[in-house]
């Protein structure tokens, strides 16, 4: 919920972006003008909202109609254009004038700033990229059967998700470089860097839209994955109809989100620790519970769980071999919960 709440925020930007590079309203501009546009748009009280809301929207239409109907029917949708947009940017972004620099740039370790620190942050990224510590993967994987090759369909999910980081890596850093632009981290790259390098493409409007359609599409297979961690719950655990779980679950997101996007407006002087309540919910979901999540998941398959239930999940009632089986469960019992503990202490500043 707390991820959610400032992460629907962002997800309702991206539609506004959308929608102005469909109107074409993001050409002719310079960078300035980009940056200035985007703090005038978020700190706005009522756009951000209507964004949101929309999107909230679109998430419970997906949602209410149930895993197979709804979110399966989404993914297989949705995932093939992801990955379609994705391979047409790579391949226009490889054709610019300084591709090469900018693939060197992204691909050409430098040994010397690989400290324990990056390794750590690394860990970090990988942790809240493959959705660990918050309920998803539980979740969409208590509606496999049997049969479903658990230790095949986490090792397939990583790859997907390192695949996608790549190719996201190949269009920013070609780009960024073959127009002179610096790449810098965060929102800014995405709502101000990245359309100013579309401004200078030919055809910038259609790169502009197809961008923010794919960062769209991203944003929406994110939301209704966590969005369905808190349904299903609502349904096994307080017994609510699919339908009423949706509208419970989206009612406490649209109060949560619509908070976290008055904070960086017209609430911005209200301050957790320093923090606005939008960069609050960012950190004490990601730095604090996620890690925790996932430190106690490992503690609890490791140390509580009877091992010979983890064995027949694992390896498929034992039709899997046992020496793969005793790695992953020794990982889990022993280097997991260490390298989550490295990365929580990372999170605070202490590593």
């Amino acid at each position: 919920m707390f991820i959610l709440g400032y992460y629907m925020v962002i997800s309702g930007w991206t539609l506004e972006y959308l929608f102005q590079a469909a109107c074409n309203n993001l050409t002719g501009k310079t960078a300035a003008e980009f940056k200035a546009e985007q703090n005038a748009f978020i700190q706005n009280d009522f756009r951000p909202l209507l964004w949101i809301y929309i999107f909230l929207f679109i998430n419970y239409i997906i949602i209410s109609k149930g895993v197979q109907k709804g979110i399966e029917k989404m993914s297989n949708i949705l995932m093939p254009i992801l990955f379609i947009i994705l391979i047409v940017f790579c391949i226009r972004s490889l054709t610019l004038p300084e591709a090469n620099e900018g693939l060197k740039f992204f691909l050409h370790p430098d040994f010397s700033k690989i400290t324990p620190q990056v390794i750590v942050r690394a860990m970090g990224q990988a942790f809240f990229s493959l959705s660990l510590g918050m309920g998803i993967l539980i979740t969409y994987s208590s509606y496999f059967n049997n049969k479903t090759h658990l230790i095949k369909t986490a090792g397939t999910v990583a790859i997907l998700d390192t695949t996608v980081a790549i190719l996201a890596g190949v269009i920013i850093f070609p780009a960024v470089f073959s127009y002179g632009v610096d790449p810098v981290a965060g929102p800014d790259l995405v709502f101000v860097t990245l359309p100013n390098v579309f401004n200078q493409m030919p055809v910038s409007a259609l790169w502009s839209a197809l961008f923010f359609l794919l960062l769209t599409v991203a944003a929406l297979t994110s939301t209704v994955s966590l969005f369905e961690v808190a349904v299903a719950f609502f349904i096994n655990h307080m017994h609510l109809s699919r339908k009423k779980a949706t509208r419970t679950m989206m009612i406490i997101v649209a109060i949560l989100s619509t908070i976290c996007s008055l904070s960086i407006g017209s609430w911005s002087h209200i301050r957790i620790f320093g923090k606005t309540i939008f960069d609050a919910c960012d950190y004490f979901s990601a730095i604090i519970l996620l890690p925790i999540g996932g430190l106690l998941i490992s503690i609890f398959i490791g140390w509580i769980l009877k091992r010979n239930i983890s064995r027949e999940e694992l390896t498929n009632r034992n039709k899997l071999h046992e020496p793969l089986f005793n790695a992953i469960f020794f990982c889990i019992k022993y280097i997991a919960p260490i390298i989550i503990i490295l990365i929580f202490l990372s999170g605070f500043g202490i590593i």
